[in-house]
């Protein structure tokens, strides 16, 4: 009795090891001898294998829960493209300017071009803020609601939650994929905007060229990871 401790799973008694905590050995009770077969597994029995097959085996716990923690991810980083986004946006003027009658074809033709930048600022920065928020409301509900459903036990409704939610989940994914891209294309013409002179070409090519790497670069790591992880997930 002093070498091990007891815990008490619904009318089955697991003993633990002290040390690690690992089950060592289950009581009687009406559970406790159909899971007598469980310390003949390999890897070892643990406290959320033994849940997942009182429970009728629905779910692995453990990786559920890893799983769910890799959709909070989404809504920590949408919420930081989104604040940095919404300082942009403030900090960056936004003017139309009119082309005076007597304006040189230089002025004109450099007027158009900051009209025209100001347009697409103003168009990809808001579209950015937006699917930003979309995704971070969306996620956030899918955790929550995620995590409520393992803590509360039910597998069943928490399986059903999950393909459920499939579809919106997916929109919410290419919303937070679109803000990061979204993000360094508007920091672009926020610079081209904010600046003069050739420090205005500097920083804003400079951040363009970025932008279209990251685009690249992230297309090819969703691809990679929807032909190695996703298309065996679901066969």
């Amino acid at each position: 009795p002093s070498l091990l401790v007891c815990a008490r799973l619904y009318d089955t008694m697991i003993v633990l090891h002290p040390l690690t905590s690992k089950p060592i050995g289950l009581g009687a009770g009406a559970i406790g001898s159909s899971l007598l077969s469980l310390q003949k597994f390999s890897p070892p029995l643990t406290i959320p294998t033994v849940v997942s097959a009182i429970r009728g085996g629905a779910i692995d716990i453990e990786r559920s829960i890893v799983r769910i923690d890799a959709i909070g991810a989404y809504p920590v980083v949408a919420a930081i493209l989104m604040n940095a986004m919404l300082d942009m946006h403030m900090d960056t003027p936004k003017v139309i300017r009119k082309i005076p009658a007597d304006t040189s074809k230089f002025t004109s033709i450099q007027i158009k071009i900051e009209n025209a930048v100001t347009f697409l600022f103003s168009l990809i920065n808001t579209l950015s803020i937006a699917s930003a928020g979309y995704s971070i409301v969306v996620f956030t509900l899918v955790f929550i609601y995620s995590k409520t459903a393992i803590g509360m036990g039910l597998d069943e409704s928490f399986l059903k939650f999950t393909a459920a939610t499939v579809g919106v989940r997916m929109h919410a994914f290419r919303a937070c994929l679109a803000s990061v891209p979204g993000f360094l294309f508007s920091l672009s013409l926020s610079r081209f905007l904010k600046e003069k002179g050739i420090i205005r070409w500097i920083e804003s090519v400079t951040t363009f060229i970025i932008a279209v790497i990251t685009v690249v670069h992230c297309k090819s790591i969703v691809s990679l990871a929807s032909s190695l992880i996703y298309s065996m997930a679901y066969k």
